[in-house]
């Protein structure tokens, strides 16, 4: 148990570490980042110290749930390739020199559109859209030859807040209301008025601290980019439609996101390796989404698994609640579970987070479903902390540095209290549905 406790520490304690001091190490003429090797090393030493009940760790991972490793990897690696595969065919180009035009140069209407525009694309999909929207937005910066940063924090935050508005937008919110039996209507009833006064409030927020930037007129007169392959964007936009109609639908037709976002990123390769062969054009259309997808992520998620599994053997957790349940005030407890969950999400990441926080508030002698509400807007708003809260931003840090517009962990945690001041009035306003 003391290994447990241990190794637990020393690797998330490692981790955190590895964001701001060592992100990379360099292995011949490659960078490799240094946060998913660290968590790999803590779970190997995990399962190494608990082989009699190895078992019981791994059991998390045959486990026909939402939360299972493989099914959260399989969803995003698939529409990581989906917004890839678009990306080989120049759409994100096309869209960002397009794009310029609205407002007639004034920024403050080109952010706003923006804002709303991609705020509704996260309520009817989920924050994984990330994906899909961040490439757009540094083309467009670019294209218009101006500042990155207000637009690509304003995409990362509203779709971090945005994943709340429903109990199908965000992994976690799945997970934790399948656990506490919340129907999808009293989630409407309880978290969608939270999150969609929460849209409002960061749109203020974000207008006051980008300000300067934004009152600067940009040149709307750039060059269009032409659609590489007309065909292949065909597939590619029928196959993203598809899917994002049918990720809505999914609750109501009883088929996991997973497999929707699989089968369709399947027929986007099938296709594009069919067409390559049988036309002879360049194979740069699926080889080269195939070498971009994030496979660090794999094991990182794997690993965090495993050791939230293996805390979870521990007498730890029902210690954690019983000391939260000792204030005696529920208004309180609230507030705790809150802010103490999305401090653990930047720890552990959010969907492990939301198996430690589902057996510590399983133990509590009365569940108090407002400390449960509390936990599920802290999975989403975690990631307005630091990146490291959830995968989709991380995936917005990968993002950006594959597209030369480097956001270092110490400029986005600059923005920190902006989500802590979401986190505050969200919680404050559960009380009041």
């Amino acid at each position: 148990m003391i290994a447990t406790y241990v190794i637990s520490a020393l690797t998330i304690i490692a981790m955190t570490l590895s964001f701001f001091l060592f992100p990379t190490i360099k292995i011949r003429s490659k960078k490799i980042d240094t946060y998913w090797l660290i968590t790999l090393l803590g779970a190997i030493l995990i399962l190494l110290t608990h082989i009699s009940t190895d078992g019981d760790i791994l059991k998390l991972f045959i486990e026909n749930n939402s939360t299972n490793p493989f099914k959260i990897i399989v969803l995003f690696l698939s529409l990581t390739f989906i917004s890839k595969f678009l990306d080989s065919v120049g759409l994100f180009d096309y869209l960002a020199t397009r794009v310029g035009r609205i407002g007639k140069g004034n920024q403050f209407i080109l952010f706003t559109v923006f804002y709303f525009l991609i705020s509704f694309l996260t309520i009817l999909t989920n924050n994984d859209i990330i994906i899909i929207v961040t490439p757009i937005i540094i083309y467009f910066a670019r294209a218009c030859k101006t500042k990155a940063l207000p637009y690509l924090m304003m995409v990362c935050f509203v779709l971090n807040t945005l994943s709340a508005t429903f109990l199908t937008t965000n992994v976690s919110n799945l997970y934790l209301g399948s656990f506490f039996d919340i129907t999808y209507f009293d989630y409407l009833k309880k978290l969608t008025p939270v999150s969609l006064i929460l849209m409002l409030v960061l749109y203020v927020i974000l207008i006051l601290v980008f300000y300067k930037d934004l009152k600067v007129k940009i040149d709307t007169n750039v060059e269009k980019k032409p659609i590489k392959n007309k065909f292949l964007l065909i597939v590619g936009l029928t196959s993203l439609a598809l899917t994002t109609i049918l990720l809505i639908l999914s609750s109501f037709i009883n088929i996991e996101m997973y497999i929707i976002t699989l089968v369709f990123a399947l027929l986007d390769l099938i296709i594009a390796i069919i067409y390559t062969f049988s036309f002879k054009k360049e194979k740069e259309y699926f080889i080269k989404p195939l070498k971009s997808l994030p496979y660090e992520f794999i094991p990182f998620l794997v690993s965090m698994f495993i050791i939230i599994s293996s805390l979870n053997e521990t007498p730890l957790l029902s210690s954690v609640s019983s000391l939260i349940e000792s204030t005696n005030n529920p208004t309180l407890e609230t507030y705790i579970y809150g802010i103490s969950s999305a401090l653990a999400a930047n720890l552990v990441n959010n969907v492990p987070m939301s198996l430690l926080y589902g057996d510590i508030l399983n133990y509590s002698s009365i569940i108090d479903l407002n400390s449960v509400y509390a936990t599920i807007l802290s999975s989403n708003l975690c990631a307005l902390i630091t990146p490291c809260g959830a995968l989709s931003s991380l995936m917005f840090i990968r993002i950006c540095k594959e597209n030369d517009e480097k956001i270092s962990y110490l400029t986005y945690f600059k923005y920190a209290p902006i989500g802590l001041i979401l986190l505050v009035i969200g919680i404050s306003l559960i009380f009041l549905f």
